[in-house]
């Protein structure tokens, strides 16, 4: 048994065992504070590492996005889906044609990394992947060259502006022959053509044609074949503003506007063949920024390429490589007699006059 404390001992006892519960209690707290440091630097150190083995090489990643997308395409197109097999760099997809009795029918599990993001463009195509294209080439007048350049980008901006189902409306001028100037113009839908038709920007450009162009070729109406995904970035505007300066406005992209005539037996052997060219190209070529592939409303055989280069140096390496050439042999007996003729005469290979080089230009 403890003996009794005397009176004048129990002050002391009683501040001892204070000091020592105070003494306790701030350990305790001090292990607290130690473990829950210890748990987020756990923390931290494990999301790095995960961030880490999951993050491929951009240029992987941009393949894997363009991937997905061609394997989603497959269903809203008439190509079978052994042509647009995916490389090493595809994505995991399931196939859904012994559910849905459609064999073509692909499905995958969650978005194409390149619709999500935060860069892409707010305006898309229809529900259903389609938009409409409008190819234009023009011969201009020389004196009346610069003229006709400012009134298309007047034309351009304004489509642009006030039209909410204009997508993109491209001016491009051939290095080569500076009178021949192309327009690309890519709509929502048909009702969106037909109200870029009745606006005053429109009027008054088609007024001027007569005047400053020396031949006027009649505008092809075209569905988009490639790329057809609803995510697909067709806008030129894209979420963040682009900066004006007279630095992005010199025009150094190269692009490509070319008419292509098939033989009629030969269209859907054909359009397997571009296509796998698009999206090797897009998939193997730093340099490629798009290949847009459209097809005539009106006249199937009518086919129309619209591609975008970082720069002309970016379009020789296209030249070059392995499956342009495995395209031109594929394709070289499916072109029709006028062919080489009218294609030279419409197509326009050069510099982006509008929009600037900071535009939404890349598909991705």
């Amino acid at each position: 048994r403890q003996p009794r404390l005397r009176q004048q001992d129990r002050p002391v006892a009683c501040a001892n065992q204070q000091q020592l519960f105070s003494h306790a209690t701030m350990g305790s707290f001090r292990v607290l504070i130690w473990v829950c440091s210890f748990t987020v630097v756990v923390s931290v150190v494990k999301s790095v590492f995960r961030s880490s083995a999951t993050t491929s090489h951009p240029r992987t990643s941009r393949c894997k996005a363009i991937s997905r997308m061609l394997s989603i395409s497959i269903e809203r197109s008439s190509i079978p889906v052994s042509v647009l097999s995916t490389s090493r760099h595809v994505a995991t997809t399931t196939r859904a044609g012994q559910d849905s009795g459609n064999s073509n029918a692909v499905q995958t599990s969650k978005s194409p990394e390149w619709a999500l993001k935060a860069t892409r463009c707010a305006n898309h195509a229809s529900p259903d992947g389609t938009v409409v294209g409008v190819m234009c080439s023009f011969k201009v007048k020389e004196e009346h060259v610069q003229e006709f350049i400012a009134e298309a980008i007047t034309n351009a901006k304004a489509s642009l502006q006030n039209e909410p189902d204009c997508l993109r409306f491209d001016v491009i001028q051939d290095s080569k022959t500076p009178t021949k100037i192309a327009f690309c113009e890519v709509f929502r839908n048909l009702e969106g053509i037909e109200k870029h038709k009745t606006q005053d920007h429109y009027k008054r450009i088609k007024g001027l044609l007569p005047d400053m162009v020396v031949d006027q070729s009649r505008s092809v109406w075209c569905r988009n074949v490639f790329p057809k995904h609803p995510e697909a970035r067709w806008s030129a505007q894209g979420e963040a503003k682009s900066v004006q300066h007279p630095h992005f406005a010199q025009g150094s992209l190269h692009v490509i506007s070319s008419p292509m005539y098939v033989k009629e037996e030969h269209i859907q052997d054909y359009l397997q063949a571009i296509i796998k060219d698009a999206k090797d190209s897009i998939s193997q070529e730093p340099g490629c920024l798009r290949f847009d592939v459209f097809q005539s409303i009106d006249k199937p055989g009518v086919l129309w390429l619209y591609e975008v280069y970082a720069n002309e140096a970016a379009f020789d390496y296209h030249g070059n490589a392995p499956h342009i050439q495995t395209w031109k042999d594929t394709v070289q007996h499916m072109h029709t007699e006028e062919h080489r003729e009218t294609n030279r005469d419409k197509r326009v290979f050069g510099r982006n006059v509008w929009p600037p080089d900071n535009a939404g230009w890349s598909v991705l």
